[in-house]
């Protein structure tokens, strides 16, 4: 058997499963991974295409496992971290913190629309800019449905850049405290959005 992904073979290390009612088999990374890469796209006609590809297989239609434990390097680090979006609108460019679960995404929309002015009665569409959690691929995730995915995304990168920081205090010698702070200020300049800090593209119709 191999895995419908990858085409890879079942290891030790990376065994093959069928997380759903299809005989095809795949590794859990990488199904984790396509799960993440089809955050926010739904299938179906275009009357009744209710189900998240992230979340359903489209084949059997039987829920899939949740990714996020798969592709978080470090669950303690990442319950740290604080998320932050670089939100992009009409050239001007704001840090937003944000948080999953259920009132994540309408406090996001309310945040977006105070900082740029936006009013309600427009339709909004959404592209979100991650970094995937383990290869660092770019990845591009597109609608509302996609923002759960981008936050879990924000939250890892949020967590790697604690850790850099966390490192570079050890290394950096006491008597160069400027240093940091010059880092700092750069990595929070707007106009200079920090590395792997997810980036946000509202556009209003």
């Amino acid at each position: 058997d191999m895995c419908w992904v990858c085409l890879g073979e079942s290891t030790s290390s990376e065994p093959l499963c069928c997380p759903c009612k299809c005989p095809r088999p795949v590794h859990a990374h990488c199904l984790a991974r396509w799960q993440l890469h089809s955050a926010g796209t739904r299938y179906g006609c275009a009357t009744c295409s209710t189900a998240l590809e992230e979340t359903t297989c489209r084949f059997c239609e039987a829920q899939l496992p949740d990714w996020k434990p798969i592709l978080t390097p470090s669950a303690e680090e990442v319950a740290k971290a604080s998320p932050t979006m670089s939100v992009t609108f009409n050239g001007q460019v704001h840090h937003v913190t944000v948080k999953g679960g259920p009132n994540g995404y309408s406090d996001f929309i309310r945040d977006i629309q105070s900082i740029f002015g936006i009013t309600t009665e427009h339709d909004m569409q959404l592209a979100f800019d991650c970094a995937d959690p383990i290869s660092g691929q770019l990845l591009k995730l597109n609608g509302a449905g996609a923002y759960q995915a981008a936050v879990h995304c924000a939250t890892i990168s949020a967590a790697k850049r604690l850790r850099g920081w966390s490192r570079q205090r050890r290394t950096v010698a006491p008597a160069a405290p400027v240093a940091d702070a010059e880092a700092l200020s750069q990595l929070e300049s707007p106009s200079t959005p920090p590395r792997h800090m997810p980036n946000a593209h509202p556009c209003w119709d």
